[in-house]
C-alpha cells in the first residue's frame, strides 16, 4: 500500500492509499537536523509502505534533492531518496504535487490546471495534459515571486513587490497595519472583516485586488481551463472574496476567459499529502 507524506514546518501529514490520515507534530525538533531527519524517516517508513510520495516545501530537484527550504532549513541539501533507502520514493515541491492531486482526484477533465495556494507564503503548481510541470530543474511555478508592484512591499525572498508580499498571511497583516489597523494575525484580520470592521474589510479588498492581478497574469501567460485556489488564508477569506470567477473573466481577454473556471480546493490541510500520494500512485497506474 502506498502513502503520501507532506513535510511542513509544524506538522508532517500522512495520507494512506486506503484513506487513513495522520498528523505528526515536529515543530519542536525542526532545529535539530539529525533528530528531525530521523523522525521524518521513521514517519515515512512506518507501516512498511510499498512506496512513498513526499511533498516538500522548498526548491526541490527532479532527483529528490532539496536545494533550499526557507521555512525548514534542516532539510536543505537533503537527498530524500537516499534518506529513505531502498523504499521507492517520489519527491516534489508541495504545491506542485498539490496541483497534481487536484487533477488526479477532482479535475481529470482539465487540460491545463493551475493551483494557487496562499498561506504563510504563496505557491503554485501546474498540470499540463495530466502531467505535473516541473521545469528544467524542478523549480517551475514559483509564482509567488513574480512582481506585481514594482518597488513594492518587501517579500520574504528578499525582493520587493512580489505577489507573495501581498497575498500571504504576512501580506494581509501588513496591509491591515498600513491602513491603520493594529498588529494582529491574519486570522484576526479576517475575523474582524467578517464582523464588519471597515479597516479589515479594506485590507481584504486590497488582498483580493492583488489576488486578481496575479491570476490575470497567469491566465494570459498559461491559458488554463481550471484555476484552483487553496491554502489557509484562502480558506479564511473565501466567504469574503465574492464571485472571483466572474470578476477574473471580466478582466482577462475574451478568448482565454471563455474556457476558464475557478474553484476552491476540497482537500483542506491534506492537499500536499494527497498530491504526494497521487504522484507515487501515478507511477503504478495507467492514466
Amino acid at each position: 500500500m502506498f502513502k503520501g507524506v507532506d513535510i511542513g514546518g509544524t506538522f508532517v501529514k500522512v495520507l494512506w492509499e486506503d484513506g487513513r490520515r495522520e498528523k505528526h507534530y515536529i515543530r519542536d525538533i525542526k532545529g535539530d537536523r539529525d533528530l528531525f531527519l530521523e523522525r521524518i524517516r521513521e514517519i515515512a517508513l512506518d507501516g512498511d509502505p510499498d512506496g512513498v510520495g513526499l511533498a516538500v516545501a522548498g526548491f526541490t530537484s527532479k532527483e529528490g534533492v532539496v536545494f533550499r527550504s526557507p521555512n525548514i532549513p534542516s532539510i536543505d541539501g537533503v537527498d530524500f531518496k537516499e534518506l529513505l533507502g531502498k523504499t521507492e520514493v517520489a519527491v516534489g515541491n508541495d504545491v506542485t504535487l498539490g496541483a497534481y492531486g487536484e487533477w488526479f482526484y477532482d479535475h481529470r477533465d482539465s487540460e491545463v490546471l493551475i493551483l494557487v495556494a496562499v498561506g504563510t507564503g504563496l505557491g503554485g503548481g501546474l498540470v499540463l495534459g495530466g502531467r505535473p510541470y516541473l521545469g528544467v530543474s524542478g523549480s517551475a511555478m514559483e509564482i509567488g515571486h513574480h512582481i506585481v508592484e514594482r518597488g513594492g512591499y518587501p517579500c520574504s525572498c528578499g525582493r520587493k513587490g512580489c505577489w507573495e508580499a501581498y497575498c500571504s498571511s504576512y501580506g494581509l497583516e501588513r496591509m491591515y497595519r498600513d491602513l491603520g489597523g493594529e498588529g494582529v494575525s491574519d486570522r484576526e484580520v479576517v475575523d474582524r472583516a467578517k464582523g464588519g470592521e471597515e479597516t479589515a474589510l479594506r485590507a481584504v479588498e486590497t488582498f483580493r485586488e492583488y489576488l486578481l492581478t496575479g491570476l490575470l497574469n497567469l491566465v494570459h501567460i498559461l491559458n488554463p481551463d481550471c484555476v484552483v485556489l487553496a491554502g489557509g488564508v484562502i480558506e479564511g477569506v473565501k466567504d469574503l472574496l465574492g464571485d472571483l470567477e466572474r470578476d477574473l473573466k471580466e478582466r482577462v481577454e475574451t478568448l482565454p476567459g471563455g474556457d476558464l473556471r475557478v474553484s476552491f480546493s476540497s482537500s483542506g490541510e491534506f492537499m500536499g499529502a494527497r498530491g504526494a500520494l497521487a504522484f507515487i500512485l501515478s507511477q503504478h497506474t495507467d492514466i
